[in-house]
């Protein structure tokens, strides 16, 4: 599992820093995330086992830690997107960066157990087009 967990770890962050350095709107931004983390979980359901934990039931605590710390390490990736909006001047929050953070951290770990009690059959994506901006219209300001 470590290996599965590192591998997770290298693809979401290299392609998170790839995005960072591609776009620079705060809405696009956060959309290719979450994006690119709903889509993760779909193209490997077995890492999306491992990183909720149902794979993880009775292994040592050093790997639940590690699962803990990539889902922080997402959470804090956002946080910091969403810190930027005031300087980029393209995005007003209509909350804390911090709580729409962790509400776009909480979707994705939904979408993803809805995927794996479905035994993979409803994909993360599958509503992406209505949730998305139902999640945008709530955390940005369109004014």
């Amino acid at each position: 599992f470590e290996g599965l967990i590192g591998f997770a770890e290298e693809t979401v962050f290299a392609r998170i820093n790839q995005i960072l350095g591609e776009e620079k709107n705060t809405q696009v931004r956060t959309a290719k995330v979450i994006y690119l983390l709903l889509g993760f979980a779909d193209r490997n359901p077995g890492i999306s086992r491992v990183l909720l934990g149902d794979a993880l039931v009775g292994e040592r605590e050093r790997l639940h830690d590690r699962v803990q710390q990539f889902f922080e390490r997402i959470d804090l990736q956002l946080r910091q997107i969403l810190r930027e909006a005031p300087m980029r001047q393209d995005a007003t929050l209509r909350t804390t960066p911090e709580a729409a953070a962790a509400l776009l951290t909480a979707f994705v770990e939904g979408r993803m157990q809805q995927f794996l009690r479905s035994r993979f059959s409803q994909p993360s994506l599958s509503a992406w087009e209505v949730d998305w901006p139902v999640l945008s219209h709530g955390l940005f300001d369109p004014g």
